[in-house]
């Protein structure tokens, strides 16, 4: 609960990540009465955060990082069992480049439970630069009618925390120039999520 004292103090509308779990390799996988003692956890973690409008997102990340939610599908269905309006599911374009058969489907089947965004690369560098087919990424966003937070998320090994990059294997120099990466990013949602939405304006007319 002390998170959520500090995101009330600082005037935070969100706070998300890895909620759910200890943020590890696991070795074997969750057992039903972890899930639901992790469901009565957030649950309760959710109702305060409640009081203070704080909306919670859970991160849906890969199997290295998690064994609980690694697919939307699964976070829904968690979501769900917490039953509460300001649980919602947290998806990253890293982790589901890794999890999901589908990534503008995953978005689109997300649906009113997606309550925050991250865009990262493939490779964690620049947007572009990796195999992420971003079109879809941001036609499943417009589909979804999200309008909700959207954030870039990038590593390099040249500016990241010594203890955070050997958690997340952040083993390349990929960037340097932070200003420069942040423009580019911020032009490139931008006009991706512009062309996505007209498209799909110009859709709904025809028939």
């Amino acid at each position: 609960m002390q998170v959520l004292e500090v995101a009330r103090d600082i005037g935070a509308t969100h706070v998300c990540g890895i909620l759910y779990s200890a943020f590890q390799k696991y070795a074997v996988p969750p057992t039903e009465a972890g899930i639901a003692a992790s469901v009565d956890v957030l649950r309760r973690i959710g109702e305060e955060a409640a009081k203070h409008g704080i909306t919670i997102g859970l991160e849906v990340v890969n199997r290295y990082e998690s064994n609980v939610l690694n697919t939307g599908a699964q976070a829904v269905d968690y979501a769900t069992r917490v039953g509460l309006p300001n649980v919602t599911v947290h998806l990253d374009t890293y982790h589901m480049n890794i999890e999901e058969a589908d990534i503008e489907a995953a978005i689109i089947q997300t649906g009113p439970r997606l309550g925050y965004f991250h865009i990262g690369e493939s490779g964690r560098g620049y947007l572009g630069a990796g195999n992420i087919d971003f079109d879809r990424v941001f036609r499943g966003l417009a589909k979804a009618g999200y309008e909700g937070p959207i954030t870039f998320e990038s590593f390099s090994s040249a500016v990241v925390n010594p203890q955070l990059q050997g958690i997340l294997g952040i083993w390349r120099n990929l960037w340097e120039d932070g200003a420069d990466l942040a423009k580019h990013a911020k032009g490139y949602i931008e006009h991706g999520l512009k062309s996505a939405r007209e498209a799909h304006a110009r859709s709904g007319l025809v028939r």
